[in-house]
């Protein structure tokens, strides 16, 4: 019997590739966490790394203890099993009027997975709606084989490396709008095709991101560290990630550029393309 989804939403997230909305925090608790991650964005760069999108839960207490919320790891066992480990996390922040964007693509295309049972969990700090630029999701498109991405480092793309989907592979026509309330989550599998549009209102739009997969999930590339989270890990596929004791430990940042560096590295190929070049 699941913990938290309905045999509904999990029929949904077989089929379509996401569930949401799906109320993880309350309003009360979910504006402390948003007051909590603004005063640290007012320090970025004194102290705090200006991108936030690889794996922070490793910098700060708060952060990892949003990402092991009893109520989202509920969820995230209904979809991957009792044994879950969290692999990243990233936090995407859109000000008000703010032209920058996210193309379509794939998170699985610069992360190795196998097999790829993997889900990402994004909570929204703020409200998430069409007009301030909320999640955009492809149904279905997770049971395709991985698309091809091309690398533009378009300084408006919030990715890393402005990375896109080649035109022709899929039919944007077919895309829905993912508008979420403070407190509420989206659940997305790890190759679902998504984006999203610049922010067109005069509010933010705040949302953080964990990716969680099975203990019996392989990493296929050197991107391999997670922190096991629920259950026990039998296989020891993963190096470990450290848990924050306290906010910016010193360790813990270095350990968090390293990472990026890893991560951003030119010779991180796509999945598509390490897929290629094994055959």
């Amino acid at each position: 019997m699941p913990k938290l989804l309905t045999d509904e939403q999990l029929k949904d997230a077989e089929t379509c590739g996401y569930v949401f909305p799906v109320r993880i925090m309350d309003s009360g608790n979910i504006e402390e966490i948003r007051t909590t991650y603004e005063a640290v964005e007012s320090r970025k760069g004194k102290g705090v790394p200006e991108l936030l999108s690889v794996k922070p839960h490793v910098l700060f207490k708060w952060l990892f203890q949003l990402g092991t919320t009893p109520k989202l790891l509920d969820a995230i066992e209904d979809l991957v099993g009792p044994n879950i480990l969290l692999t990243t996390c990233a936090i995407w922040p859109k000000d008000a009027r703010d032209p920058r964007f996210v193309t379509w693509h794939q998170d699985s295309a610069y992360f190795g997975y196998d097999p790829m049972d993997v889900w990402s969990a994004w909570i929204a700090l703020t409200d998430s709606r069409v007009d301030n630029g909320c999640l955009k999701y492809l149904p279905g498109s997770h049971k395709d084989p991985e698309m091809i991405h091309e690398e533009t480092h378009n300084p408006q793309n919030m990715l890393s490396r402005g990375q896109k989907i080649l035109p022709g592979q899929f039919k944007e026509s077919g895309a829905i709008d993912v508008e979420l309330e403070p407190g509420e989550c989206t659940f997305h599998h790890f190759r679902l095709a998504h984006s999203s549009e610049p922010n067109n209102s005069d509010r933010r739009r705040i949302g953080i991101l964990f990716v969680f997969c099975s203990t019996h999930v392989k990493p296929t590339n050197e991107l391999n560290s997670a922190i096991l989270v629920r259950g026990e890990d039998e296989f020891g596929y993963w190096n470990s990630d450290p848990i924050p004791e306290s906010d910016l430990d010193p360790a813990h940042l270095r350990y968090y550029n390293e990472f990026w560096n890893s991560y951003v590295n030119p010779e991180n190929t796509p999945e598509a393309e390490r897929s290629a070049a094994s055959k």
